[in-house]
């Protein structure tokens, strides 16, 4: 496996850099690398495919921001354990660098949220309905407890994210309740007893394999979140 490293100028070194990623890439799925799994030496993988040591060390920082790898300072190179930190990146370049209002946000939360819950309706098995139920126990045994916490929340979501078998779903899904953990947090603060309801609703809808009523939760849930943060239409903290 050869990269050509004939390429000069700016556009010429973009070039070669997506070139030498996508072959790490193919070098990563050759060598059936998995989480945790240590990348060969940049020194290693230059010679492997005839470039030079920062042509390689530009590409593993791309790779890095992407979430494919993790760089372990002073150590080596690790296939990322956390692959949804990747999605998380390009999430928060997106709301840093756009003009888009929260408001669009929390649409986007409800519609992705409605999306891997009705697919979760449809794949999930008797192994996961125990597992979406046994979260919203945790959920209800620790607000009764006084000791609720964001954490409680995401169990339950990403058990759901899971029901869909879909592992880029659930990759974006983790992502994205990272992203929303201080807005959760806010939400949980402000009316956790709406929060654990919204949840049986949804838990029900999922059991009773009824999208409808899983649609129909979840937008509820989603404009009480928003109420929560006092999301105006224009996307503005009040």
């Amino acid at each position: 496996m050869n990269v050509a490293e004939s390429a000069v100028g700016q556009g010429g070194r973009m070039r070669l850099s997506r070139q030498v990623t996508n072959s790490i890439i193919r070098l990563i799925a050759e060598k059936k690398l998995g989480p945790g799994d240590v990348l060969p030496t940049e020194l290693q993988i230059a010679e492997q495919l005839q470039v030079s040591k920062s042509s390689v060390r530009e590409a593993i920082k791309m790779l890095e921001a992407l979430g494919v790898v993790e760089i372990r300072r002073g150590l080596n190179t690790i296939i990322s354990e956390n692959p949804q930190r990747g999605y998380l990146n390009v999430m928060m370049t997106h709301l840093y660098l756009n003009s888009g209002t929260l408001e669009e946000l929390r649409v986007f939360r409800r519609t992705f949220e409605a999306a891997y819950t009705s697919l979760a309706l449809e794949m999930a098995d008797q192994k996961d309905l125990e597992a979406i139920g046994q979260a919203l126990e945790q959920f209800r045994a620790a607000l009764e407890a006084g000791r609720l916490t964001v954490e409680d929340d995401i169990r339950f979501h990403s058990r759901i994210l899971t029901a869909t078998h879909n592992s880029f779903l659930i990759s974006l899904g983790n992502a994205l309740n990272e992203l929303f953990r201080e807005a959760i947090g806010v939400s949980l603060h402000t009316n956790p007893e709406i929060a654990l309801h919204d949840h049986e609703k949804i838990y029900q809808a999922i059991v009773d394999r009824n999208p409808v009523a899983a649609v129909e939760a979840i937008g509820k849930s989603a404009d009480q979140w928003a109420e929560s943060l006092r999301i105006e239409p224009d996307g503005i903290y009040q």
